[in-house]
């Protein structure tokens, strides 16, 4: 298994690099940065040598580098935002477009998973732009489902180990919480609508600290993204036939074509095996063409972006 990563000299892709190797879920592991060949060399020998004992090498490297890689994982772009993780659509558009052209060149069969945000418009670009199998390209959401079960946890006064619960549509504001979906030690849960209200809330709230912390310290959430890629990289290179939320370009499922938001999958090799459309409670459903309707326009503006280049 060899794993390469394109932006791993930034927060989420060292982080990323670091676990992944822990793990050790690759025999070759590639970091890529160009604009910082020093930070990725450096990041490179300093992991390379902390799993020492595990036979895995970690190496910097350059495009051509990917070549023969089975997972692709993207890090690179702007996480820089103000008010909205659409305001760096532009910048990390233009960069999604050349790393594409890149992959297609040196992997062409590699799953590529994308944690550059918005992520769900940059995931849908990969797969335009690439034409690669839809089933390749995976947008990194899931920290979203990660909050909703630590949350979950919190409110029900309960370990956030026993608890299951799922997060999907747009990965920002509108994202859907399914309450339905919600579990604790297997067993359904039953929610008031104070309580929905109040971790509704939450998802916004959670969102405006997170800008307010990349604001002042110019990091993202790279602990619980690089923890959850892990995840989602592991599902894939084990063929564990495991559900996770992504982001996955659909065809139909859920009303939708051209576009791609979050929804449980199963991921394996291949990478999203199957797209799972769950049954939802009216007000989840209701919630749910609301976020679509939110992202209707950016899938448009990718479309439009892509038929000028």
């Amino acid at each position: 298994m060899k794993i390469s990563i394109i932006g791993a000299s930034g927060s989420v892709g060292s982080t990323a690099a670091f676990l992944i190797a822990v793990r050790r879920l690759a025999d070759e592991m590639v970091l890529i940065d160009n604009p910082r060949p020093d930070a990725v060399a450096f990041h490179a020998w300093d992991i390379n040598t902390g799993v020492t004992g595990r036979d895995m090498l970690v190496r910097a490297g350059d495009y051509p580098d990917m070549a023969d890689s089975d997972i692709v994982i993207i890090a690179a772009g702007s996480a820089k935002v103000i008010h909205d993780r659409k305001e760096v659509l532009p910048q990390n558009l233009t960069i999604i477009q050349d790393i594409a052209k890149k992959i297609k060149e040196c992997c062409p069969d590699a799953v590529i998973i994308t944690a550059s945000n918005p992520v769900d418009a940059l995931n849908y670009a990969m797969y335009r732009c690439s034409e690669f199998n839809r089933s390749q390209t995976i947008g990194y959401t899931y920290n979203d489902s990660i909050r909703f079960r630590m949350r979950l946890g919190q409110e029900l006064g309960v370990p956030s180990s026993r608890v299951e619960g799922t997060v999907i549509g747009e990965h920002g504001d509108s994202q859907v919480q399914l309450f339905s979906s919600a579990r604790v030690d297997g067993k359904p849960v039953t929610f008031t609508e104070a309580l929905k209200a109040k971790m509704r809330r939450q998802v916004s709230e959670g969102q405006r600290q997170r800008d307010d912390f990349i604001q002042k310290t110019g990091r993202s959430a790279a602990w619980t993204t690089a923890a959850g890629l892990t995840e989602v990289v592991q599902a894939v290179a084990k063929n564990a036939g495991q559900v996770i939320p992504c982001s996955a370009c659909l065809d139909g499922e859920y009303g939708c074509k051209n576009f791609s938001m979050s929804v449980p999958v199963i991921l394996g090799r291949e990478g999203i095996k199957q797209v799972l459309e769950w049954e939802m409670a009216p007000d989840e459903q209701k919630l749910l063409k609301k976020s679509i309707e939110v992202l209707k326009p950016t899938m448009k503006y990718v479309e439009e972006l892509l038929h000028l280049c």
